[in-house]
């Protein structure tokens, strides 16, 4: 990720950086916003008996095979019947604009996330819990920021994932080419559907951080983990600007991937990758070169191989 509420934040803005004439129809925008939530509705798939190949499918293609990945997608888009076609089309660009995004903004993350966890070494096995609360305080951020100060009691997360049961239907039928295809993992067209209830499902029921129910929650999960997870994925209601998780003061921080500094705040690094999706998601329609859309980067934001393999969590 970053998480739900800034790729949607993102997904509304990179629209306009589509040639004109790509979206034409409310449909359609639905399909690109959700696309902006990339693979990650499979993390939240838990009600199924495919829950592992789900979550699998989630982490590779976040990590690799990204070039593959992009062209299968392309090439999906290809092969649906011709009344879907524009509206699968509209879901693979929102899916490339998360990767783009991720891609990005990841290096800032896990920057934070990184020397988090080296400073306490009781966070050793509490990386993801990390990670979902820097992203967590990014989101509060950026709504903040592109919602003229609102909060998630203004809008609520679970109602940010919109879709309808015909591009569940589509997006399910691109999303399981991708699996089968690249990965060689089956996934019925029917599980995307499914996912997208179940993440709305959960993040009806987490939010806000710190009510009654979040707690009880997070209370189940301290039976399991060290750190509650659901509750990192909760939302705070605060009218405060996570100053510290934004770097807004402009302190340096360093790409744990290229090594190279920046001051740059979180609220910048969004414009960069609104530019980056500018130029990446006219290579992908005007020229289908997936090399060149990806660089060989994942959607962290590290640079991979020709072959694109790398098999572990960062």
């Amino acid at each position: 990720m970053p998480a739900l509420i800034t790729h949607h934040l993102f997904g509304e803005e990179s629209i306009d950086r589509l040639p004109q004439g790509v979206i034409t129809s409310d449909e359609e925008r639905i399909a690109f916003i959700l696309g902006n939530q990339g693979p990650d509705p499979f993390f939240f798939h838990i009600l199924t008996p495919r829950v592992s190949d789900c979550t699998l499918l989630a982490q590779v293609m976040h990590r690799s095979r990204m070039s593959r990945q992009f062209a299968c997608l392309r090439d999906g888009v290809s092969h649906l019947l011709p009344r879907d076609a524009s509206l699968g089309r509209a879901f693979a660009l929102g899916l490339l604009s998360h990767y783009v995004l991720d891609r990005n903004a990841h290096p800032f993350v896990y920057e934070q996330q990184f020397g988090i966890v080296e400073s306490d070494s009781e966070l050793e096995d509490s990386s993801s819990q990390v990670h979902a609360v820097i992203e967590s305080d990014l989101d509060v951020l950026m709504l903040q920021l592109k919602r003229d100060g609102a909060t998630v009691d203004d809008y609520p997360p679970a109602g940010e994932i919109v879709t309808t049961d015909r591009i569940n239907r589509v997006a399910g039928v691109l999303m399981s080419y991708v699996a089968g295809r690249v990965y060689g993992i089956d996934i019925p067209a029917g599980e995307y559907g499914a996912a997208v209830a179940n993440m709305q499902r959960l993040y009806r029921a987490i939010e806000p951080a710190g009510s009654v129910k979040t707690r009880a929650i997070s209370l189940v999960e301290g039976l399991v983990h060290d750190y509650s997870l659901l509750d990192g994925l909760a939302h705070r209601v605060t009218t405060e600007l996570p100053e510290r998780a934004g770097n807004l003061g402009h302190l340096a921080w360093k790409n744990p991937f290229t090594d190279e500094v920046s001051t740059e705040s979180f609220p910048e690094v969004f414009d960069r990758a609104l530019l980056d999706y500018e130029c990446t998601v006219a290579r992908f329609i005007e020229t289908g070169d997936m090399e060149a859309v990806t660089n060989h980067v994942n959607y962290s934001g590290r640079v991979l191989g020709a072959d694109e393999e790398f098999d572990r969590e960062e």
